[in-house]
């Protein structure tokens, strides 16, 4: 952890083209791990099994949790010392004989689920969007099975990962440091072919020079966040000066809007695919051609449950619960995701690809903070990526001067992590908002039982409105 917060530093304080360098190394090592032997294995594999019909899919999916669950019987502390699961030492254990997971118990015992027989992993973790980060084993083979799925997903507008394109993504990449007042506030990955903007930068004093990079650059796809892919597309409407050669772009890590999708596709005049898929890997569900959504059943077993802990059918609403047998180091049974999706009434996909239809997803829906400069910030759970002493957090905004953050402190919390917090809020929202902290026992859900991680009482399109005028 410290470590990284040292090399951070490095990068903040280094040039553009060192910046560049840590980017392009950084990248690379990455498209090592995630593109191997088994990535273009799973990607044959994917190219005939979406095309395979419902029976032949229940068929290979109950094949895979069999097996995953008799791998796991002796290897998972949480799973040998729990009663709950005593079924899974049966010679046929049936999923429905254990209880649902809420990420609270994962993260009160995330150790207890490290699977003890995986000596070999890379370490993932989630972006906090409940204010809980976790971190956990993952295992190479679930990488680039996971980059497999995306290559699926990328696809659908005519490009493969297989090699290099160039791609341009704005999301929750710290490449500039959030005090800067000019540019650049962008990275590039030389080896990819890939340039990272500063989601955290783009606002109406900044606009023109984003749409300036974009244009030189002319990528094939944009991807990234819907909040900062709106806000680049209106900046493209009054700052672009050509057509660029777009293929497509690609929204995940929130709700797509109905009119972000529509601002976004009507300036771009292409095509937005919405991609979901978690942290923890989950669950994915990949935007077809024909604009339908197909959750993936060869990626785990996934359950859509009402609030009665029921089977959804076509047409209801439900919560996305997932057992993971794709990557066997963090082996998650039956775990609740937190998000929600609802199902298709029309399960007659028109592309002809398999997995349920579904209608929309919801459960990554935040508002952005906006700071007193005009910078309209989202995604601000990575503020808590490393403060492992916090139970819940959430950040309240009520005013453009000041944001508040609440804060369920475990056993271990300290001064320590206030300040860690405070640090990182700061490099994120800039020096002049004051920023508070509210430590409470409980944080209050909303009315439909969702956590809200920003509760902005500001509508940014609003904002953004009466500094034009």
């Amino acid at each position: 952890m410290k470590s990284n917060r040292i090399l951070k530093q490095i990068y903040d304080l280094s040039p553009y083209n060192l910046k560049v360098l840590f980017t392009s190394l950084y990248g690379l090592k990455k498209r090592y791990n995630s593109y191997g032997k088994y990535y273009f294995h799973q990607v044959q594999f994917l190219e005939e099994t979406q095309y395979w019909n419902q029976e032949k899919l229940t068929a290979y999916q109950n094949e895979r949790l069999c097996a995953f669950l008799k791998d796991i019987n002796t290897k998972v502390p949480f799973y040998i010392n729990n009663p709950q699961y005593s079924a899974l030492s049966k010679e046929s254990p049936d999923i429905h004989d254990f209880p649902i997971l809420s990420k609270k118990i994962v993260k009160q015992n995330l150790k207890e689920f490290y699977n003890q027989a995986q000596n070999k992993v890379f370490w993932g973790r989630t972006s906090g969007t409940t204010g809980s980060p976790m971190v956990f084993p993952v295992t190479k083979q679930s990488i680039q099975r996971d980059y497999a799925f995306l290559n699926m997903a990328f696809k659908t507008s005519g490009l493969s990962l297989d090699k290099p394109k160039k791609i341009a993504t704005i999301a929750g990449h710290s490449v500039a440091w959030q005090g800067r007042t000019r540019p650049p506030f962008w990275s590039f990955d030389i080896f990819n072919n890939h340039l990272y903007f500063s989601s955290y930068h783009i606002s109406e004093f900044n606009f023109k020079s984003y749409i300036k990079k974009l244009e030189e650059f002319d990528p094939l796809l944009i991807t990234g966040y819907p909040s900062s892919i709106y806000l680049l597309a209106l900046a493209y409407k009054r700052h672009g000066t050509k057509k660029l050669c777009l293929k497509g772009i690609y929204t995940s890590s929130e709700t797509l809007l109905d009119f972000q999708r529509q601002t976004i596709e009507t300036i771009f005049q292409v095509k937005v695919f919405n991609y979901y898929g978690t942290s923890e890997m989950s669950c994915k569900i990949i935007e077809c051609e024909k604009g339908e959504l197909h959750l993936k059943p060869e990626y785990n077993y996934v359950e859509i449950l009402n609030s009665e802990n029921q089977y959804c059918k076509p047409g209801e609403y439900g919560r996305i619960i997932s057992t993971h047998f794709n990557n066997i180091a963090f082996p998650l049974i039956r775990y609740d995701v937190g998000d929600n999706v609802a199902i298709s009434k029309n399960q007659n996909p028109k592309c002809g690809r398999s997995g349920l239809i579904i209608d929309s997803i919801d459960g990554r829906k935040e508002d952005s903070i906006i700071t007193p400069e005009g910078h309209i910030v989202g995604r601000l759970s990575i503020l808590l990526r490393d403060s492992v002493n916090v139970i819940e957090a959430q950040i309240e905004q009520s005013s453009i001067e000041e944001v508040v953050i609440r804060i369920i402190r475990g056993s271990s919390y300290s001064k320590k992590d206030e300040v860690k917090i405070l640090k990182s809020a700061r490099t994120r929202l800039g020096n002049s908002i004051r920023i508070s902290f509210d430590y409470v026992d409980e944080i209050p859900r909303a009315s439909n039982g969702k956590f809200r991680f920003i509760v902005s009482r500001i509508d940014p399109v609003l904002f953004m409105t009466m500094t034009n005028s």
